[in-house]
């Protein structure tokens, strides 16, 4: 017996439509809130710091998401300017703290070579896997740090 899904005409486009994009991302994300009986919203907060100058201009920035207890760096910037001289390290631990008063246990993120691969491992972040394919000797490592 055919299922009637199978008697349906489907095609693959490729556009831009932002409404059709969210609704696709929410079911999956709905899925995996019931998948993980619900250990995917917890604690679900997201942790955005700013790095500010004198005068309120944003000059870095940690952007972080949280769930199934963990915290997840998504963006991490700061100005070149601004670098090296402890505001990376503060805002990091800052994100980390944060985190850990909600609840996560562990941090990840992943970063490339001609990033600040050293610079996490400097904070305590261990490389659990690479992807060493890219072209021009780009590499993208993912690292992991316990809270």
């Amino acid at each position: 017996m055919n299922s009637p899904k199978q008697d349906v005409e489907l095609q693959i486009v490729y556009e831009d439509h932002e409404e059709d994009y969210q609704a696709i991302c929410d079911r999956l994300y709905n899925y995996n809130v019931r998948e993980t009986k619900g250990l995917l919203k917890k604690p679900g907060e997201s942790i955005n710091l700013f790095l500010r100058d004198k005068v309120g201009r944003a000059v870095g920035g940690i952007f972080c998401a949280t769930y199934c207890e963990t915290l997840y760096i998504d963006n991490f910037w700061i100005d070149e300017e601004y670098r090296n001289h402890g505001s990376g390290k503060s805002l990091i631990l800052q994100a980390e703290s944060i985190a850990s008063s909600m609840g996560c246990k562990l941090a990840h993120t992943s970063t490339f070579s001609y990033q600040a691969p050293e610079f996490y491992q400097k904070m305590g972040y261990e490389v659990f896997g690479v992807i060493d394919e890219y072209p021009e000797g780009i590499v993208q490592y993912f690292l992991k740090k316990r809270l």
